[in-house]
């Protein structure tokens, strides 16, 4: 059957345990924290442990068979873990039959499948689908999925953690910092951790976040545009001067920044065609974790034309041709381009 997070949750600190479960979806940090939530529920904390049995792709369905079927050592249950299944990789015989294997699991066994370094394109494959469709269906079986979450649901979630280690920050503060983070619940675990590290029992700022949290490159060249729509010269170069000093490559960044532009252009548009960002986001099928990007398009594009905005694109475009062909293997000459690039979006401010 399918679940959701919550329901998850709850039987987990019930004590309740299936025989099945199959954790996947684009939030990678909630699929391994589950993952491992499960594991230590039926053999405890030692990953070495001899119930808790691996598999990757590279098994059979003997293999599978004996693992699920054979008794627990010196224990009650057992875990067979197996890491990023791809349906793919079989024939339809072998996928029948390690559906029926799963849907005979011993009670003592308890079977998950972590699908937290496998694509969302190849999940989404007919036959990774169907298998999916099947296990749904089992009556011991969980199958979960964990979509990615929105800025303001990240922002309880950091609330929560900073409480926990007895730091406060606003609701404002929090959705900055998930937003720098471009929604990466991993990253915004870690960086607030180490903000509370730093401020020990205090306020987390956003003066400290903006001092402490380093902007993943897709954000900070989401900034260098929302500052160039402003024509705020000084800033535009000053987070430049940041993606060259974190080392990122200059065609990742013009790229990242003509994405910006395309979404400057996709708003200013529907905004002159009285649509929603809703509706923008529906259209263009953005995915869940950056379509607040959206909505910082929305008010960016305020006082930029939709023809300078063309403009900007058109700009844009020739300078990734010239990185291309003469400067990604020149330093000096990349960034001039790329400089020069971010110089002539400038005219186009207004």
């Amino acid at each position: 059957m399918t679940a959701d997070e919550k329901k998850l949750s709850a039987e987990l600190k019930g004590g309740t345990i299936r025989r099945v479960y199959y954790f996947y979806g684009e939030e990678v940090f909630l699929t391994d924290t589950y993952t491992k939530r499960v594991i230590k529920k039926t053999v405890g904390d030692d990953p070495d442990d001899v119930n808790l049995i691996k598999f990757s792709d590279s098994f059979t369905v003997e293999q599978l068979a004996d693992s699920i079927e054979s008794l627990p050592m010196f224990a009650e249950c057992k875990t067979v873990l197996i890491k990023d299944f791809d349906c793919e990789k079989f024939s339809e015989d072998d996928i029948a039959a390690i559906t029926d294997i799963l849907d005979n699991t011993p009670a003592e066994c308890t079977v998950v499948f972590s699908q937290s370094g496998i694509s969302q394109e190849l999940l989404a494959k007919k036959r990774n689908k169907a298998f999916i469709d099947k296990l749904s269906k089992q009556s011991g079986t969980y199958v979960v999925k964990f979509a990615a979450m929105t800025s303001t649901k990240i922002a309880d979630l950091i609330m929560k953690k900073a409480t926990k280690n007895g730091c406060t920050i606003s609701r404002q503060n929090a959705v900055m910092l998930a937003e720098m983070s471009l929604n990466n619940l991993t990253l915004c675990s870690s960086e607030t951790d180490k903000l509370c590290s730093y401020v020990q029992s205090g306020e987390i700022t956003a003066d400290i976040i903006d001092k402490l949290v380093l902007r993943l490159p897709d954000a900070k060249a989401y900034a260098i545009g929302t500052a160039l729509a402003q024509n705020n010269r000084k800033q535009a170069f000053m987070l430049l001067d940041e993606l060259y000093a974190q080392r990122v490559e200059p065609v990742m960044i013009l790229g990242s920044l003509s994405g910006a532009y395309i979404d400057f252009y996709r708003a200013s548009c529907a905004k002159r065609a009285g649509k929603t960002k809703e509706e923008v986001i529906a259209d263009f099928a953005y995915p869940k974790r950056t379509s607040f990007l959206v909505g910082k398009a929305f008010t960016a594009v305020s006082r930029m034309r939709p023809e300078n905005i063309r403009k900007c694109i058109s700009l844009l475009k020739d300078a990734d041709m010239k990185l291309k062909t003469t400067g990604t293997s020149n330093p000096e000459v990349s960034r001039r381009v790329l400089e020069q690039a971010v110089a002539g979006l400038l005219m186009y401010a207004g």
